[in-house]
This record gives structure tokens, sequence and C-alpha cells, in this order.
């Protein structure tokens, strides 16, 4: 964690602004540039109904809370809205079957380690219940409670939400891969959690006990387990405690909420289930830097999301025979779904200089089930690119205008060397 805590930092005032995906009806262009905002915190947490999968049940007795709106103004239909929310807004659903079960409740069960009532991927992956309907033109800039969130209806909107997360101990955003992601129409959103939350908090009880055995399951279930409360707030472990409507799922639920009264023109409300108003995962994609990408390896285990893409990560976090990489069940998100960025000095494989711990990630990734083989990635490598490529070594740099080393590698430089790779892994090759 040394070399990872000594560079997560290193983009955390990286622009904030673009997008990426598979489109659904079309729209505009358009990039607008800002810093990362800094704020940890609390994360968002939300149950899941049959047709929208969420990944979790909630356990017996708990609800969710409901608040107020926050923020005012509307949405013209054409320029920049901008507003900002003070509210919380709570989902109030309840969970629904067909999504994964965890155990929820004791910190030796592993996060996902219970069964779920529905697992092939007619039922992790539904048909949308309708089709998006987005109307207007221009940017759509929101924030609530510090957490943002944009869509540019300028172009061809894309149907999918892209959650950010970013490096350790940073605010909302996702190290600034959201300046590439936001120039495309993606719904984009970055959630408040705990981007302090990591390995190195495992109580020291469990890490001995790795030492001795380390197949242990209960230990090895401690890191994901902990991981997993911070996307739901369902309490899996005894050491460390999210509140449900600070739980990541929750919060982006909230939002979508929100978003839909402020912006109805940009229909985000496409993303909640119309029954339970629980998040739709098949329509959510995951987009994490350094941290972000530990994170959202760890719950994209357990968790049916349409893409996964991990720049700078994941890593083991010093758990190699974590439950999250040995024995992830089958209704987590597929390997095939899931993308790696990561910066090599040398052509892979390569153990020279900081080589070595990427190599790491490789094997992290690997033995996770992500779909391989690794390929080396130039500047000079315009693509286009095979669907069955999903491992990416991105070899050297180019100064201040490709950026390199431990980095998100894609942003809204038009001189940037990975922009074709960058397009590649939006589905916007």
């Amino acid at each position: 964690m040394a070399f990872l805590k000594s560079r997560l930092g290193l983009l955390c005032g990286v622009a904030l602004v673009a997008a990426c995906s598979s489109s659904t009806s079309p729209r505009t262009t358009g990039s607008s540039t800002g810093t990362e905002q800094g704020s940890s915190g609390a994360s968002t947490q939300m149950t899941s109904s049959g047709s929208a999968v969420s990944g979790t049940v909630a356990p017996p007795g708990s609800g969710a809370t409901s608040g107020t709106n926050g923020g005012s103004g509307q949405t013209p239909s054409s320029g920049t809205t901008s507003t900002t929310g003070n509210g919380t807004v709570g989902s109030g659903t309840t969970a629904a079957s067909g999504n994964t079960a965890t155990s929820g409740t004791t910190t030796s069960s592993g996060a996902g380690s219970g069964s779920a009532t529905d697992t092939d991927a007619g039922d992790l992956y539904p048909p949308p219940p309708r089709k998006i309907n987005v109307t207007g033109t221009g940017t759509t800039m929101l924030s609530l409670n510090g957490q943002p969130l944009y869509l540019n209806k300028n172009k061809p909107i894309q149907g999918k939400l892209v959650l950010l997360l970013g490096g350790i101990c940073t605010g909302v955003g996702a190290g600034g891969f959201e300046s590439f992601i936001e120039e495309y129409g993606f719904h984009v959103f970055g959630p408040k959690t705990d981007t302090c939350l990591d390995g190195g908090k495992v109580p020291q009880s469990y890490v001995q006990t790795l030492k001795t055995s380390p197949n242990d399951p209960t230990a090895n279930a401690q890191i994901a387990d902990s991981r997993m409360e911070l996307w739901d707030g369902v309490t899996r472990v005894n050491w460390y405690t999210v509140a449900p409507a600070s739980s990541i799922i929750q919060e982006t639920e909230a939002a979508m909420t929100y978003a839909a009264t402020m912006d109805p023109g940009g229909d985000w409300g496409y993303f909640l289930d119309p029954t339970t108003g629980a998040l739709r995962t098949s329509d959510v994609w995951v987009v994490g830097y350094s941290w972000g990408s530990q994170t959202w390896a760890m719950i994209s285990a357990y968790v049916p999301f349409d893409r996964v893409i991990t720049t700078s990560g994941p890593q083991d976090e010093g758990f190699p025979n974590a439950t999250w990489i040995t024995n992830p069940p089958p209704t987590g998100t597929p390997g095939d779904r899931k993308y790696m960025l990561v910066g090599f000095e040398n052509p892979y494989p390569s153990t020279v200089g900081a080589d070595s711990e990427v190599m790491s990630m490789v094997t992290t990734v690997t033995n996770a089930g992500w779909v391989g083989p690794v390929t080396n990635i130039m500047t000079t490598s315009p693509g286009p690119y095979m669907s069955s490529q999903h491992l990416f070594a991105m070899v050297g740099g180019n100064g201040g205008i490709t950026p390199g080393g431990h980095t998100v590698f894609c942003n809204n430089n038009p001189t940037n060397g990975w922009l074709p790779l960058c397009k590649y892994v939006c589905n916007q090759q």
C-alpha cells in the first residue's frame, strides 16, 4: 500500500468533464472542464427489485429513510442547467426478489456469500422497462450535497448511468476520467463515500489469522465485506459501519430522484425501477481510479453492473486470497464486462521498477476471472480494438500531454495519445 498511497493522490486536481458508453437515443457534443471537488464522508445504499437488479438484499427490519429534495430551479430546454441541492432524498424502497443475496449480518459469511434467487444472465440483465426519453439540448450540471451530476444532451444519449470513484482519501469524481466521459451523452454521477477505507483498516486479529491460515474464509471476507457496506449499508463486519442512507446505492437513488425533479427533460428516473424506485444496475457503468478501482472491483464481484472500467488498479490490498477474488458468486458482474487500464514503464510482462507492483494488479484480476490476455498499448496504438480485449498495459507516456504511470489515462485533451483506447473501453470507437 505504500506505493499506492504515495501515488494515489496524483490526479486529484485533474479536470472533471466527459463521457462514454453504448447509446440508446441521440444528442450532441461539447466538453467542459473543472476540478475534482474534495469531499470524503458517507457512502450510499439501496435495496433492489426483481427486474431492476441492485445486487443486494437488505436485512430484515431495515427500511430506507426519506427526506426532502434540496435546491430549486427549473431545467431550460436548452443551455446549461446548474443547480445545487442541500437536502437528503431517501428512496424508501424495499428489497425484492431477483438480486444477489448477501449474508448481511455476520462477519464470517463474506460479501455476497449468501444465495440468490435468480442466477442466469436474463435475470441479472433484464431489458430496460422502456426507452429512455431525454428532451432538450445543452448540458445539465447539478449538485446534491456536494455530489455532482452531469448530462450532455447535445450528444447521442447513451442510456447508461456512470458512477465515479477516485483515489484514496479524495473527494468525488474518478481522478479526472470524468473529463473524458462527460464529452458523450452519459448520465454521470459522483457519489460521496469513505474513500479512506482500505485493507489497512482491517483489524490486526484477522491479519494475524491469515499469517497462519492464509485461506481462512472469515479473515479473507473482511476487505470485500467492508467495501460492500460502502455500497449498500448492510452490516457485514463488526469493525466498520455505514448508515444505509449514506451508502453509495441509496445516495445514487436519491440523486436520480432529485435530478428527475430538477431536470425533467433529462429522464434521470430511467435508471430507477418504475415500481420500487431501486437502482437498475443493469444500466449502470462504474469507473474507478486507483482506490476507486479496488472498490468497484470488489463490489462488482457481487453486483451485476453493465460495465466496469478500472484505471491504475485494482490491487488485492494485501489480501491475495480475498473472497472477492477467489470465490465471487455467479450473480456478480461477468468478467467480460470488466476493463482494466494500468500503467507500465516497459511492455508487459515486466517486473522492472514499479512494473512489479502493476504486475500484481494483473494477477489479481486474472485470478478474479477477468477476461485476458493483456494487450500492450502505446501512444501510437490507434486501434481499432477487438471485443475480446479487456486488459490493457499502457506503456510509457508523452509528458503532460499523454498521462502515464499511476493515472486515469483518459481525459478531454484532444492530443492525448490514449484517446483511441479510451473511446474503445467506453464503447465510442
